[in-house]
């Protein structure tokens, strides 16, 4: 095969990143926006040693799980990949990348899967965006970068954003608020609307009657539908046990600490950023949690120093860090801790795998997984995993 060859294919699955899986002659070809039963006309755009990549020239036959996307933008932007599937499909293909990555990665021969918890919606969920912004020919183009990565596609609606956050963007772009010529990111959250009063230091969010102040820089779960869901399965895991001191790692603006303060005697919250840690302090007092306090600090440092109260024993430790996973430095600080239980929340199955791998090398069982869909049109699942020690 070579650059601009056109050849005729067959997609049989779909990858973990979302792009269609198809051969000829043996040899794996990559295509996005395909579904698995389609049958098609592509171009070979892409040579590598043991794939090629190919985009869509013609649908000769299409898979039944084909639907019309709802975005103008979809063929072109690399925001979403799966706006072409019907969303049962979705789901279906998400917990089968989370058995494949956990067999291939974790080295677990049935890894205890379940099926995924679904989003009430899936449009207009994500109550955060960060755009692109790019400033060409004395004109901003604002959006998201393309399918490769290397170019920027200017958006002016994006379909799984909160429409708060797409009339924020219209107004911003109307009246011209960008008056750097420097290309930027910028960081948009739902809620109030241009002219209505907001807090300029925090975001505001709600979740199960209870109110949280995030800092605009910081972190927070980004569908609007599902967090309590979210909130309610980690809780269910942590409360089968009455547990003494539980310690919640990157606990952030403290989420999970607010809530699991009723399983437990004492709730530790560790966390780098050190906005985050005071907006968990003060979301835990109007919350009127009086058993938890918060730690800033290196997740591996606060681990390993004497953060304990004398008697302490650790039964389970939350964790939920960002997409790279735990470092193995602090994996092995948790595990010398000896905690019972861990709870491991991620957006990343792959990197979630390597490190329940290690933790099972440790004498931990991994007993449950329970994907969550925060992230419906795109590659991105949630997993809650549930593990023991031996």
């Amino acid at each position: 095969m070579q650059i601009n060859d056109r050849v005729t294919i067959r997609i049989e699955s779909i990858a973990f990143g979302g792009e269609g899986v198809g051969r000829i002659d043996n040899f794996v070809v990559f295509v996005p926006f395909s579904a698995s039963g389609d049958e098609l006309e592509i171009e070979i755009i892409q040579l590598k040693k043991k794939f090629v990549r190919g985009r869509i020239l013609k649908i000769i036959k299409p898979s039944p799980a084909r639907v019309k996307p709802l975005c103008r933008y979809y063929w072109k932007c690399g925001g979403c990949c799966y706006q072409h599937l019907n969303y049962e499909y979705q789901l279906t293909i998400k917990k089968r990348q989370v058995e494949e990555a956990f067999g291939r990665i974790g080295k677990i021969a049935h890894p205890p899967v379940s099926d995924v918890i679904a989003s009430p919606g899936i449009y207009n969920y994500r109550g955060k965006a960060q755009y692109h912004a790019k400033f060409m020919s004395n004109d901003w183009e604002i959006g998201f970068l393309d399918i490769f990565g290397g170019e920027l596609v200017n958006i002016e609606h994006c379909e799984i954003m909160e429409e708060t956050i797409n009339e924020k963007m219209r107004v911003l772009r109307e009246n011209n608020r960008l008056k750097s010529n420097k290309d930027a990111q910028l960081t948009i959250w739902s809620g109030c609307l241009p002219g209505e009063p907001c807090e300029k230091e925090s975001i505001i969010r709600m979740v199960k009657g209870k109110i949280f102040h995030v800092p605009r820089e910081g972190f927070f779960q980004a569908n609007l539908y599902l967090t309590d869901k979210l909130v309610d399965e980690v809780c269910r895991l942590a409360a089968t046990d009455r547990i003494n001191t539980l310690i919640d790692a990157y606990c952030g603006s403290g989420l999970f600490s607010v809530f699991l303060s009723s399983c437990a005697e004492n709730v530790i919250g560790i966390e780098i950023n050190e906005k985050s840690v005071n907006y968990a302090r003060v979301n835990a007092e109007n919350a009127g949690v009086k058993n938890a306090k918060f730690i800033q600090g290196d997740i591996e440092n606060v681990l390993k120093g004497r953060f304990l109260p004398p008697g302490s024993k650790i039964d389970l430790i939350v964790l939920d860090p960002p997409r790279t996973g735990c470092e193995k430095t602090v994996l092995k600080a948790m595990v010398d801790l000896q905690p019972q239980k861990i709870i491991y929340v991620s957006c990343n199955p792959a990197t979630q795998a390597r490190d329940v791998k290690y933790l099972n090398e440790c004498g931990y069982n991994l007993q449950s997984l329970l994907p969550v869909d925060m992230f419906p049109q795109t590659e991105h699942i949630e997993v809650i995993g549930f593990i023991e020690r031996r």
